[in-house]
């Protein structure tokens, strides 16, 4: 096959190929070692070849342009680095994508949908390449000039940009529109009209932003934003926030309080870190913050619009797809709701689209990879609430544990972490509680209700059923875990489910603390979990500085915490609550030993609390404490 022959032609119309390769390892590594020897540059990203790029590290090449992409999916296809990284390739492009060997419901999604498009091609080994290539060079293309910069969309923009300086300018739009472009030619105007007035650029990496530094021409510099919050006083600079899907929706909102924010380019694909949800939670609270002009740029800059790489990927991975919209009659109905429990995999296409729809909407990270796991993982089921027929909302659960006995002192140390089965492992190691690893979880990992339908109980009705469900499945306990933000923590305190676990650290993506929620099912797992919300809340009171009430079970579990932290499995921060207790219930001056003069009872990180007490570094500062918290514990044996 002349791949260099068909990215000429490609290259005429400023359109992509994407070739879906199918077929055993050494075929593929044969036709592999072809496409290096006939691209001068190949940006190769593998989830096996320890040589190469990891397929994981792909948003470190999303601000990036590729005439040719090789993904190498040899385990499973991730669904976020092929939308991410098809967006980088440059009209005349092509991607290849060699697909696992064991076949999937996520993968025939693929192919199947890759039938319906020019230029999506599946070679398998029994295709004819010779015939193959002479289709594709021989293709009646629409010759295209390369587009002219700016085009008429962009300099409207770049003319408003400058004709309102103190207005907060939000440009959205699909990947290849570009964005970061317009973004450096109004860095360019900015200079040349307001000299002297220092400009700033961030983003989620400074690669991911060097289309728009290329075409500032050096009119802007870029500062990574955790300096920017750290280092820079308050209203100091004028900032460009690019790519901002990729920065946690907490940290934009400090830099857009702290800064004058002068424009933000985002996309809204949902592969970038953030889904759907995001770009309207967003929009909505800077808009109520700022004066805002909102942009879009609708029309691609980095292909042409005969491109079929785009609409096929928005088709498989549904990336861009709409509600059914909701009848009067329907919004008003008060029918009881109809439920079904499912997989993905049976669902027809209709409803498999509102269930992605539904889940791109309500959560701040969903990405295509939710669709991949839905599909293809047994573990993953779905919980569907209809309305006259009408799909209204959904649960997405899963099924976690038991897990083997050779791998549970293992865990609750922290030396082994298994891919998923997140709730028994997180409880054994940071609350010390082996026996929830013999147990069978269920898990919810999300819950979304329709836009029109919010408010009116669909999900707690949702989590009532599937109660049931799991009753009925003689399931132990169900569970969940989410940044605690307040009006998700509202919802839970509204069901049977508990809090008992709250942790210390905010959560990067959402910016609040992760909460752990369960509700038991079992005689032993209802006593467990109400044990630990009476742990959880005694610590929440010590946090809150209030009167901390300690029953025998909450000194037990505190014991275990402390016995975690005394031999090596937990840092001292995730410990200190746990010994507070203890030394309220068994003084440690009672025992003879001593510690650092209030180190139980500050709040701060293991790096300030290293500096504060003078110790030379964090681990010579645990140890130190570890060796004192195993003589108190056998010492109050």
């Amino acid at each position: 096959m002349s791949l260099q022959r068909i990215a000429k032609h490609l290259k005429t119309a400023r359109v992509r190929a994407v070739f879906l390769f199918d077929g055993p390892p050494d075929w593929l590594t044969f036709h592999k070692q072809a496409i290096f020897r006939q691209h001068d540059a190949v940006l190769h990203l593998s989830d096996s070849d320890t040589s190469e790029v990891a397929v994981h590290r792909y948003r470190d090449y999303l601000g990036t342009n590729n005439n040719a992409v090789l993904l190498e999916f040899n385990q499973v296809i991730h669904a976020d680095a092929l939308a991410a990284l098809a967006g980088t390739v440059n009209g005349g492009g092509i991607l290849y994508v060699f697909l696992p060997a064991t076949d999937s419901p996520f993968k025939k999604r693929l192919i199947q949908s890759a039938e319906r498009f020019e230029r999506i091609e599946l070679i398998r080994p029994n295709a004819d390449l010779k015939l193959l290539t002479e289709k594709l060079c021989t293709e009646q293309l629409p010759e295209v000039d390369e587009p002219t910069l700016p085009n008429a969309d962009q300099k409207q923009i770049v003319d408003c940009m400058i004709d309102l300086p103190g207005t907060c300018h939000i440009l959205m739009a699909d990947r290849g529109r570009g964005k970061s472009t317009t973004l450096g030619l109004a860095c360019q105007a900015w200079i040349r009209n307001y000299r002297g007035r220092e400009l700033v650029v961030t983003g989620p990496r400074p690669s991911a932003v060097s289309t728009l530094l290329e075409h500032a021409a050096q009119s802007v510099r870029f500062v990574a934003w955790d300096k920017l919050l750290s280092d820079y006083p308050a209203q100091s600079v004028r900032l460009i926030i690019d790519e901002a899907a990729a920065i946690p929706m907490h940290v934009l909102q400090q830099l857009a309080q702290r800064f004058t924010v002068w424009a933000i380019a985002t996309t809204v694909d949902g592969y970038e870190g953030c889904g759907r949800g995001f770009a309207v939670r967003f929009l909505e609270w800077i808009q109520q913050q700022r004066v805002c002009k909102v942009h879009a740029l609708e029309r691609p800059i980095r292909w042409s619009e005969f491109d079929t790489c785009e609409p096929w990927l928005n088709q498989a991975l549904l990336m861009q797809v709409q509600h059914t919209q909701m009848t009067t009659e329907a919004l008003a109905s008060k029918a009881p709701l109809e439920f079904q429990d499912t997989h993905a995999s049976e669902l027809s296409e209709a409803d498999l689209t509102e269930v992605i729809i539904l889940l791109l909407e309500a959560h701040y990270q969903s990405s295509p990879n939710d669709l991949r796991l839905l599909l293809d993982d047994n573990e993953q089921r779905l919980v569907l609430a209809r309305r006259n027929r009408l799909l209204i909302g959904v649960i997405w659960y899963g099924h976690e544990g038991p897990l083997p006995e050779a791998l549970h002192t293992p865990i609750k140390e922290g030396k082994r972490r298994l891919n998923g089965n997140i709730l028994p492992q997180a409880i054994a190691f940071y609350l010390q509680q082996q026996d929830v690893l013999n147990w069978q979880w269920w898990r919810v990992t999300r819950i979304a209700v329709h836009d029109d339908v919010r408010r009116q109980g669909v999900g707690l009705q949702l989590l009532a059923h599937l109660t049931k469900l799991a009753e009925r499945a003689n399931i132990d306990a169900l569970g969940s875990s989410f940044g605690a933000s307040p009006d998700v923590l509202e919802f839970w305190t509204q069901t049977s489910f508990q809090v008992i676990r709250m942790g210390r650290k905010l959560n990067m993506a959402s910016g609040y603390p992760n909460a752990i929620v369960a509700s038991g099912l079992s005689s032993r797992s209802q006593e467990l979990v109400r044990v630990l919300h009476d742990y959880c809340n005694a610590e929440l009171d010590w946090k809150a500085h209030t009167p901390v009430n300690i029953s025998t079970a909450t000194h037990q579990v505190a014991r275990q915490v402390l016995g975690g932290f005394a031999h090596g499995n937990l840092p001292f921060t995730e410990a200190q609550f746990a010994w507070t207790v203890c030394d309220m219930k068994l003084p440690i001056k009672a025992t003879g030993l001593t510690l650092p003069g209030q180190i139980l009872n500050t709040t701060d990180d293991l790096a300030r609390l290293t500096q504060r007490y003078g110790y030379s570094s964090q681990q010579t500062m645990q140890n130190q404490l570890r060796q004192i918290a195993r003589e108190y514990l056998e010492l109050t044996r």
